[in-house]
């Protein structure tokens, strides 16, 4: 039986009755962007204005006001909108317990998108709620427990007889199914009744909300799906035209052309070498070798960028949880997928090599050498030693333009790098920063503040007397940090600092900046002067064409 039929069936006959709900936190917040965000408890969100999307996890919705989503514990998602219309929404953290045993619950029936009906009725009770957020008397927060677990009881009562409350909700059911049905046959006519619209409408906003036509949109569906097919299997093109809903291999062939620029067959023989980077920074090595790995971390939030860029290239997905917390499962999946050869960084345990050795040739290089010689030896291990001379020698010409161009701007000014985890601040002199600012860049970054230790401690009041001429920051994308930074920058300390003021401040992130790799340096020598526009008008001239 369905796995999650059962459980659905589970918690309609008692589970519900053995379930407490203990609210931790409410915020009311309006943004136009979210990066992305991993939740350490369950996370109900009531739209109240705006019209963007959400991802969760690997899976992208529509979300408009009256909307509602159920993010659970350990998952990652992200918010996006037009500026001009930025997200309001309520949001609610909150534990689950069985009850009578007490314990944290992981699994729980309500998740992702929600539609409902009366609407709202709960729209009402989750705004009450909010205007309670402040009573801090024990019978004000029993009475506020119990207006929550009313909420929720609402939610769930009415979502199985919800219908669709407009068209933009139907079209984006429609974009669902197009991605669920690609073997199919899939027409504009056949979308738009599924809709209750006319084709013409439907095309319409199809191209409003997703910024492609309907057709654009499943042609580049299929010709991704066909790319880890070629790559992934032995089908003939015949097969995986059937697979990808085309009649056959000469309308594949013709698509795929069009879109990737190669015929598919010449795709598959050069991507025939099948190398697994087993580890993040593997994943930088071999793309600045023009490499696109068979296997590599990547995920939505610890890898956005390669996520973004690759997830369509890269057909094995290993987990990229907390830097290889997940080993044995991206193990067994090597296992199953058989690369040709694996490519790591020497520092992985015993056991781990002793596993991958069964799979392929592994090379491991060596954690202790500097990133160019790193890529040196990688490339000759693949035989890609005057592709390695090729890109450094590009990078080093990048280096030289924007480090020319930056000087005149730069070069007197002191830059600090910190990094807020939890409720500290945190000195940030990693490998990468060092190297890429203070080595390829030649920027101030050290020299100012010499004793200063990576990861070291530091206070607002301490950076106050430092008084650096920029601050570059990354945020842990996590509940704690995040409400953490949302008091910081809001505190009258924070703001009395000079860099504030002076809008000399730039947010930067993990991706790629805590990344050791060839390819990250250079992403940072492409972005970093870019990011600095906002902050040095003077210098946007003679730096935007670097990108």
């Amino acid at each position: 039986m369905d796995k999650d039929f059962t459980e659905k069936k589970l918690y309609k006959q008692n589970g519900w009755s053995r379930l407490f709900h203990r609210l931790l936190e409410i915020d009311r917040i309006r943004t136009s962007e979210q990066s992305p965000k991993l939740t350490n408890t369950f996370e109900l969100v009531v739209i109240k204005e705006g019209k963007g999307k959400i991802m969760i996890e690997q899976e992208e919705f529509l979300a408009h006001n009256q909307d509602i989503f159920v993010i659970h514990p350990a998952e990652v998602y992200s918010i996006a909108c037009d500026k001009q219309t930025p997200f309001e929404y309520l949001q609610y953290r909150f534990e689950v317990f069985s009850y009578p045993t007490n314990d944290s619950i992981q699994s729980y029936p309500l998740k992702g998108k929600i539609v409902v009906a009366q609407i709202e009725g709960i729209l009402k009770l989750a705004e009450d709620i909010f205007l309670m957020k402040d009573h801090q008397s024990g019978l004000e927060q029993f009475h506020r427990r119990g207006l929550f677990e009313q909420l929720i009881y609402q939610i769930e009562q009415n979502k199985e007889v919800a219908t669709e409350r407009d068209t933009f909700t139907a079209i984006e059911h429609t974009r669902l199914y197009i991605e669920s049905q690609l073997h199919r046959p899939l027409s504009i006519k056949t979308l738009a009744a599924m809709a209750r619209i006319s084709p013409k409408y439907y095309s319409s906003l199809f191209k409003k909300e997703y910024g492609v036509s309907v057709s654009e949109y499943i042609t580049t569906l299929r010709v991704n799906k066909a790319k880890r097919l070629l790559i992934k299997g032995t089908e003939t093109l015949y097969e995986i035209a059937k697979q990808v809903g085309y009649k056959d291999e000469f309308y594949l062939s013709r698509k795929f052309k069009q879109i990737v620029g190669i015929a598919p067959s010449i795709y598959r023989l050069k991507r025939k070498k099948k190398i697994a980077a087993y580890d993040l920074s593997t994943t930088g090595y071999l793309l600045a070798l023009n490499i696109i790995p068979f296997a590599a971390p990547i995920h939505p939030k610890w890898t956005n960028y390669y996520y973004r860029k690759y997830r369509d290239e890269i057909p094995v997905h290993l987990s990229a949880f907390k830097i290889n917390q997940d080993w044995r499962a991206n193990i067994a999946k090597l296992f199953s997928d058989r690369p040709d050869m694996i490519v790591t960084k020497d520092t992985i345990s015993v056991e781990e090599k002793r596993l991958l050795e069964q799979i392929a040739p592994v090379y491991y290089y060596a954690s202790e050498k500097n990133w160019r010689k790193q890529l040196h030896t990688i490339a000759q291990f693949l035989g890609e030693e005057r592709e390695a001379e090729e890109w450094l020698y590009d990078y080093d010409q990048q280096v030289q333009y924007v480090k020319r161009s930056l000087a005149p701007h730069v070069q007197t000014k002191s830059f600090i790098v910190l990094r807020l985890y939890h409720h500290t601040l945190f000195i940030d002199r990693s490998k990468t920063i060092e190297e890429v600012l203070s080595g390829d860049l030649n920027i101030n970054h050290g020299n100012k503040f010499n004793g200063l230790l990576h990861n070291q401690v530091i206070t607002i009041q301490e950076l106050a007397q430092m008084n650096p001429d920029y601050v570059l920051l990354n945020i842990c994308q996590e509940a704690v940090t995040l409400r953490n930074w949302d008091m910081i920058k809001n505190s009258s300390a924070w703001n009395s600092l000079s860099f504030v003021q002076q809008n000399h401040f730039i947010m930067i992130s993990s991706d790629p900046w805590r990344e050791y790799s060839a390819f990250a340096h250079e992403r940072i020598i492409r972005e970093f002067p870019l990011q600095l526009l906002d902050h040095c008008p003077t210098i946007k001239q003679e730096i935007v064409h670097v990108q």
